[in-house]
């Protein structure tokens, strides 16, 4: 040390003798007294009876207070022995007092010898804001060498390696904070060019980490013109501005973008260093790469992705990310080449790098089409390895959903397509959805899933007026082949022709040909429903259905029911049913959407002159069950005589709607609308079967002024 004479160095070995037991430590004692006796004002002294209490455990006089100096070397001392005997908690609770690490680096002959110990000490605690101060204070007193000597630099370098690898907590200040107040010192402009460096690129660092993007690009630009290319200090330096300039966190958020406004300035900044892996980091290479995979350079991708191989580094699996990463754009690129003699390299790489790497939605596309041609069973992987659940671009996702499709994939496909229904709010990106979702249930063989879908993807259309795309869609049967069978599809047909101009005549066949279907079922229903459609279609088109009316009228008559007369009929049916109910029939219609419910005026037209009360709810294709439920109010309060579904209801609706109205002895059928006879036929013939049943007890409610067991709970 320093300020130590022959005779110190005499007094020291004669403590350490003691210490290994080679000396007795009664008679060290004695020595250290005589020696305080021959010069009782000799601060250097007060060292070894510190340093002697502390590692022999003697009780030698502490100075007294006054005696700033010797009570200042006295400490050195004990900090020094508790040191030598490894009690690195008292020495830290001590030096962890700001002020008594200020009060030792006051003196210059201690300060030299002392910060080396403290910094040791705080980097050890983890107190290195006490450290930066005591580095700032040893800076601003001074030693024999000046303030910006060997001692503050070394400290400077040994704490800019624990900053490094700091870890942040709410309860201690930040890393960002320490750094500045470093780069902030008076002595920090005299430090090598490489130290500061190391300091301003580490702030930029922990800036980029906390979204402060400016600022770090701030520190990223001082740094680069002081770095030297020491440790590829220049190109970790030069990657960080490309960060900062692309506002990213680092090289793991980086993920092809096709669209890049920032991305020829973050090129410049890693090229300003140069090419090659001898030059660049790997992470830089991997980022100059996917820009060339991103504007479609694949071979120039190829060649970056093959520098950043040589250049990671495999200890530990310190690179094991950046690795994985970088073979599964590396496999795409050479995938999009197309170049045969590198298939099989590409594929190995893709399969090992798909245990780690999720494919981006931007980008996958091409390299799947490749895949599909080579290898099936990875191609299906690829595409589970794709992150639906993140997926933002309703497009990419419906790529993904069709990609599935084509590979026969239903149950993934449903999940994408349904990702795509979350996120999109463009009609025809929607529309596309559910054709897929529609296509799906097809597959699986689920017809109520598929019929649901129909329904959605109808109102939407509808609602845009597309009905030109509607009809494509009936029209293709293998599409809403398991959503509607082919009479539902005739139907859905004859509503969409009645929006469109000049297709008169094709609604009118469509019309015939339903009326030929339910004429096939032979049953009176059907044959009366049949009746129906056809007299609508004779009003326009009278040639058209002579035949098929004859026929079917011909049938009636053989089943012993004469053909529909008009609204004579029903306005006798509908007397004489008030006249046994003692209020006039009660009609619920249910099913249809805004295209029917221009057809309510003359349902309520036709309740006039016939003399019902009438009521039409729209068809529920969001919460079917809540429509249940109102229909199920108006049976249970006796409202309903008779119930009517169209066939627009969804399954869930239909079938416990049926229930509760045989529940309720209430008659109920199911009508293929396709036009507005089509329900008021089948009126007539509920009305007819509600009169033919018990017909006793009807009279007797006449009578009464009520229903007897066909009015339960009214």
């Amino acid at each position: 040390m320093a300020w130590e004479t022959a005779l110190d160095r005499l007094v020291l070995r004669q403590i350490h003798l003691a210490e290994r037991g080679e000396a007795r430590a009664s008679e060290v004692s004695r020595q250290l007294e005589d020696l305080h006796e021959l010069a009782p004002d000799r601060d250097e002294t007060a060292y070894h009876h510190g340093y002697a209490n502390a590692l022999l455990g003697l009780e030698l006089p502490t100075p007294e207070p006054q005696d700033a100096g010797r009570r200042r070397f006295f400490r050195f001392g004990a900090v020094r022995g508790h040191e030598r005997r490894g009690e690195r908690e008292w020495v830290a609770n001590l030096l962890g007092d700001q002020a008594v690490v200020m009060d030792l680096l006051t003196e210059p002959r201690i300060a030299v010898q002392v910060l080396p110990l403290v910094m040791r000490t705080l980097f050890w605690s983890g107190d290195l804001t006490v450290a930066v101060r005591a580095i700032d204070f040893l800076s601003s007193v001074g030693t024999e060498d000046g303030p910006t000597d060997s001692l503050v630099e070394a400290a400077l370098a040994d704490l800019l390696s624990r900053l490094e690898t700091r870890e942040d907590s709410a309860d201690r200040e930040s890393t960002a904070e320490i750094l500045q107040r470093c780069i902030s010192l008076p002595c920090f402009a005299g430090l090598p060019a490489e130290v500061r460096a190391g300091y301003l690129s580490e702030l930029g660092h922990r800036l980029l980490a906390i979204s402060e993007f400016e600022p770090a690009l701030e520190q990223y630009r001082a740094a680069f013109e002081l770095a030297s290319d020491t440790r590829f200090k220049r190109s970790q330096i030069a990657l960080g501005a490309a960060m900062a300039t692309m506002r990213l966190h680092g090289v793991q958020e980086l993920e092809p973008r096709v669209e890049r406004g920032e991305r020829d300035e973050a090129r410049a900044w890693i090229e300003r260093v140069g090419e090659g892996s001898d030059l660049q980091v790997p992470e830089a290479l991997f980022t100059l790469g996917l820009f060339d995979y991103e504007t479609g350079n694949h071979l120039q991708a190829t060649e970056r992705f093959d520098e950043c191989v040589q250049g990671c580094r495999r200890v530990a699996g310190r690179d094991a990310a950046l690795i994985a990463r970088n073979e599964f754009f590396l496999a795409a690129s050479l995938l999009i080449l197309g170049d045969a003699s590198q298939s099989s390299r590409a594929l190995r790489l893709m399969e090992s790098a798909l245990a780690q790497v999720r494919p981006d939605l931007e980008t996958f596309y091409a390299v799947h089409e490749e895949l599909k041609k080579k290898d099936r069973r990875l191609s299906l992987r690829f595409l589970d390895s794709v992150d639906i659940g993140r997926g933002t671009a309703p497009d990419q996702l419906l790529l993904v959903a069709l990609e599935y499709l084509s590979l026969g994939e239903a149950d993934p496909a449903l999940r994408a397509a349904e990702r795509v229904l979350q996120v999109a709010v463009d009609l025809d990106q929607r529309v596309e959805a559910m054709r897929v979702l529609l296509t799906a249930h097809n597959m699986q063989g689920r017809t109520n899933e598929a019929r649901g879908v129909y329904q959605e993807i109808r109102d939407l259309l509808v609602q845009r007026g597309a009905f030109s795309e509607l009809e494509k869609l009936l029209l293709t049967e293998d599409f809403v082949g398991q959503a509607l069978d082919h009479l539902e599809i005739k139907c859905e047909l004859v509503a969409v022709y009645e929006e469109m101009e000049d297709r008169d005549f094709e609604r009118a066949q469509l019309q015939s040909q339903v009326a030929r279907s339910l004429r096939a079922r032979k049953d009176v229903e059907s044959l009366q429903e049949a009746e129906g459609l056809l007299r609508e279609v004779e009003i326009g088109f009278p040639e058209l259905v002579r035949e098929d009316l004859e026929q079917i009228q011909g049938l009636l008559r053989l089943a012993d029911v004469e053909p529909e007369s008009g609204g004579d009929g029903g306005r006798a049916l509908c007397a004489e049913l008030a006249a046994a109910l003692g209020h006039a029939p009660r009609i619920l219609v249910v099913g249809g959407n805004e295209r029917q419910r221009r057809h309510h005026p003359r349902f309520e037209e036709l309740a006039t002159d016939w003399g019902f009360d009438g009521e039409w709810l729209m068809a529920n294709y969001s919460s079917p069950q809540k429509l249940v439920g109102e229909i199920a109010d108006r049976l249970d309060g006796g409202r309903v005589d008779v119930l009517m579904l169209l066939h627009w209801n969804r399954h869930e609706t239909t079938e416990p709607a049926l229930e509760a109205a045989r529940k309720a002895e209430v008659p109920a059928r199911t009508v293929h609308y396709a036009g507005f006879t089509s329900l008021q036929v089948a009126l007539s013939e509920q009305l007819g079967r509600l009169r033919k049943q018990a017909p006793e007890q009807m009279a007797g409610a006449g009578a009464g002024g009520g229903r007897g067991k066909g009015s339960k709970g009214r």
